[in-house]
Formats: structure tokens, sequence, C-alpha cells
């Protein structure tokens, strides 16, 4: 066992913390360190497995986090130089930078200890030993063949041992594979090495995000003289929480969101309707490794996704009208299906047994908000996408149209006594009901109700008002009985991809 002094000085918790914004990205500094470790070794198998274990066993031993890879290794001698020339008070910008040894550290965000093995070719397997009581004091210990901590094949294996109570809730199975799948996308999509996860019940794959939304842009961007950067967008026909495009330096290591540098908040990257990535190797990080450096390589390729922007606002207004007229297809369609349960129970008045669900599986999932534009005037949207059943009666027929001179202020009207319904979709009623399906519904309902009636109670107000009234008390139970609104709002949207 070998006692080594560190150079960490009275400010290595303020250098954490800086460097590492959360739980999280403290974690990542490991796997990051498991990927350069893989990327030097030159593997084709590389793999990175983290494991949670938040129980004790017979040896009364703290919860911990084991993150291994079967890189390179580090032998011991490495060990000492890294622990010698960090964290200092001297050299805090040089190590916020990427001084290497930094990301070692982080363990103190997390645990009380820091248990780092490693195997380096035919070098003796060594141990390194942190404490978070150990640090100011600048102390360390490096252990040659330890006997808790073996290793029979080159790699790394750090074991984060007392993981810290306010911390243990945050580090779940379910959140760091969210996370790491967004952190580590581009490398997992390359197959440069995989990442497995594990709470104990055996080892899962974490698979590379998945981009949503219709494929807009893939191609390369020439920054002429300081190379080339690559981009992958997807347009999505809706808002969706969540949805921003990574901006990634080296390696595909996420920087940041695109959204969160000042000049691209505003349309059309802001707004949650595009996803992908924007990756340049020559990016650098910023101290925290919260953003990117805007040097020379990032204004060049600024200036060139602004030239980008109107083809890209282009395509957002084309994905936002086809998915809009396909869910008022879909919804027109269960509206019309309603209409036909509705009059059957007009007749029996006897009420469903069991909820029945309208849903039509070839149709994309429906989501219950979205800000959208006007629809286009004059489109005639049919009853179904699909053929009627040759049992299934029409019942709601409607067009969307601009509303003709003297008529603005109605909803709807039928022309020269057709069967056809016109609704006017510039009335403050239709665009806000049209938000919500659930709501739509009942709107287009009440269109139909408002057809029938006039048919059966002519220009008698009086007596159209009571019907509309009874038929809407009527209809309500029936309502309840069915699921016109979505399944569970979601984000398919092949229905409308090109």
């Amino acid at each position: 066992m070998a006692e080594i002094k560190l150079q960490t000085g009275s400010r290595v918790f303020e250098v954490l913390a800086y460097l590492c914004h959360s739980p999280m990205e403290a974690l990542k500094q490991f796997v990051e360190n498991g990927a350069d470790a893989i990327e030097q070794a030159g593997k084709s198998d590389g793999c990175i497995r983290v494991r949670l274990d938040h129980s004790s066993d017979q040896q009364n031993r703290p919860p911990q986090i084991v993150v291994e890879d079967n890189g390179i290794g580090i032998g011991s001698d490495k060990m000492s130089h890294i622990l010698q020339n960090i964290g200092n008070s001297e050299k805090l910008q040089h190590v916020l930078r990427g001084e290497k040894g930094v990301g070692i550290l982080a363990f103190a965000l997390i645990a009380d200890e820091l248990h780092l093995s490693s195997l380096n070719g035919g070098h003796t397997p060594s141990c390194l030993v942190l404490r978070r009581e150990w640090l100011r004091e600048g102390r360390a210990q490096i252990i040659e063949q330890c006997p808790q901590h073996r290793l029979s094949k080159p790699g790394t294996r750090a074991h984060l041992i007392g993981i810290l109570p306010e911390i243990a809730p945050q580090l779940t199975k379910g959140r760091l594979k969210q996370y790491l799948s967004r952190e580590f996308a581009n490398d997992l999509r390359r197959n440069i090495y995989t990442i497995q996860i594990s709470d104990g019940h055996g080892y899962e794959a974490v698979e590379p995000r998945i981009f949503n939304g219709v494929p807009t842009l893939n191609t390369n961007i020439s920054l002429s003289s300081l190379g080339n950067a690559s981009i992958q967008l997807y347009t999505l026909p809706f808002e969706a929480e969540g949805a921003n495009i990574d901006l990634c330096g080296r390696a595909g290591i996420r920087l940041c969101a695109l959204t969160e540098l000042e000049e691209f908040k505003k349309e059309p990257w802001q707004g949650q309707r595009l996803e992908g990535y924007v990756r340049c190797d020559k990016f650098r990080g910023t101290a925290d490794k919260a953003a990117v450096v805007q040097d020379e390589v990032y204004k060049a390729l600024a200036e060139a996704l602004h030239g980008l922007e109107p083809e890209i606002t282009e395509k957002i207004k084309q994905v936002t009208q086809e998915y809009r007229q396909n869910r008022l297809v879909e919804i027109m369609s269960r509206v019309d299906r309603f209409i036909g349960y509705f009059l059957r129970y007009k007749e029996t008045g006897e009420l469903p047994k069991r909820k029945i669900v309208l849903t039509d599986q070839t149709t994309p999932d429906l989501i219950q908000r979205i800000d959208l534009p006007a629809v286009r005037p004059g489109t005639r949207v049919p009853v179904s996408s699909r053929p009627p059943r040759s049992n299934q009666l029409s019942f709601l027929q409607a067009d969307l149209c601009m509303p003709p001179e003297g008529r603005s202020q109605l909803r709807a009207w039928s022309d020269n006594g057709g069967n056809a319904v016109k609704i006017n979709v510039l009335h403050t009623d239709f665009l806000s009901s049209e938000r919500d399906d659930k709501r739509c519904a009942w709107y287009l309902f009440s269109v139909w109700a408002k057809q029938q009636l006039l048919k059966e109670c002519g220009t008698d107000a009086e007596a159209l008002a009571d019907e509309m009234v009874g038929l809407f008390s009527r209809a309500g139970p029936l309502l309840n009985q069915f699921a016109i609104h979505p399944r569970s709002p979601g984000r398919n949207v092949e229905a409308v991809k090109s």
C-alpha cells in the first residue's frame, strides 16, 4: 500500500461543483473515462457496464455503484502521476479546461469513497482508494494486488461506495438509462462500444436515443478550411416536451442543446418542433462542460445553420398541415361512429355494458394539446380514411371552409339544404376546440346535432333550443362510455412520414 499526496487544495469541492452540475454528470465522468480507455485500446468489442447496488450484504457494506470497462486500463505509475497533478488552486483554470484526472474526483459528489481498480496489460493490478474526507487533506492510497477488488483482464472498475443518502433516489436505473442514451447516442449508433446497465436483475443494453418525426435533413456541412460538421434533423408535427437538437463535439459527446445558445432561441429552432443533432469534432466544451466554446468553428457553423432556416421553416409548415389533416380525419371518423351508437341508444335507451374504445390501429396516436396554424381553407375532409363498411352509415359529412360573406359569425351551416355540413374554420370556437381531441369531438357532435334538429324544428327557435338541451342531456352519459380521445398521448408520426 502506498500513500499518495494530492495537490487538491482547499477549493477542490468548488472545482467539482463547477465541473458537474448534477449527480448524473458526476457519474458520466466515469463512463466517459471508460469510453476513452476503450478508444485507446482500439477494441472492437468495447463494453461499459454500470451496476446499481442499493442494498447491503452480510458484511454490512454500504450501497454502491460500479462502472466497469474493458479498455486499456491504468497502471499504478499513471495513477500516481494523475493524482499528483490535479485540483490545486494554482492550476484551477487549467484543470477546468480538460486536464486529465478531475473526473476521478467527481466521485465525491456521489459517494463517500472511490475504489478504482485497474489492470493495464502485463502490469500488476492496482487499486486507487479515495475518500471524501481525504480530499482537502490531499490524501490517497494505491494498493497493489488489492485483495478486495481483483481483476483478471485488462480494464478498469470504479466502485463508488457509500452513495450519499440525498443522491441515491436520483440515480435510478430508468433515469440513468435515459440519460446515458442521450449523452452517448452518437457513439452507440456507430457501435464504437456498448453500454449496459443493471440494478441487480441482469444487464440491459442502453440503446441510443431515438429521434421521432419526419426526416428533414441528413447532410454534411462544409466549414471551409475549418473542417466539416454533420447535421441530422427530424421535424415533429406538434410540440413535444423534451424535443431538442444536441450539439456534439469530439467522439460524439453531447455538449448542450442548440436552443440553450442565445442566437438559436428563436424560430424555427425554438418551439420543441425539431429533434436531431449537429456534430463537429472541432467543437470544444466550455470550462464547466455545459456549452460550446463560441470560437471560429462555432461561428462558421452558426452562419451555415442560419442559412437553412427558410427550408426548415417550410418543412415544419408542411408536416404540420399533413398531420393536422390526418388528425381531423380520424376525429371525424370517431365522431361518426359515436353518432351511430348514440342513435341506437336514443332508440333503445340502453347504455353499453362495457366501455367501447373507438380507435383505429392504422392511424397515429393523437395528442390532446397541439398549437397549429389555421387549417387550409377549402379542403374537403372525408368522414373516414378507410372505405366505409357496407352496413355502416355515414352520419357526419363536413367541409372545412372559409365562411362566405355574411356568414362569418356562424359556426356551421348547410348550403341549399344539402347534406354536407360546412364548418367555419375561422370561428374562434373551432380554433380553440380542435386543440383537444375530446373537446373537438364534442364540438363536431354539436354541429351534427344542430343540423339534425334544424330538419325537425325548422325555424322554431324555442323548440330547437329545447330539443338541443334534451339531446345533449341524453348524449352525455353515453359519451362517458366511449374513449373518443386518444389511447394515450404519443409521438408516433409514422402516418405523416414522407
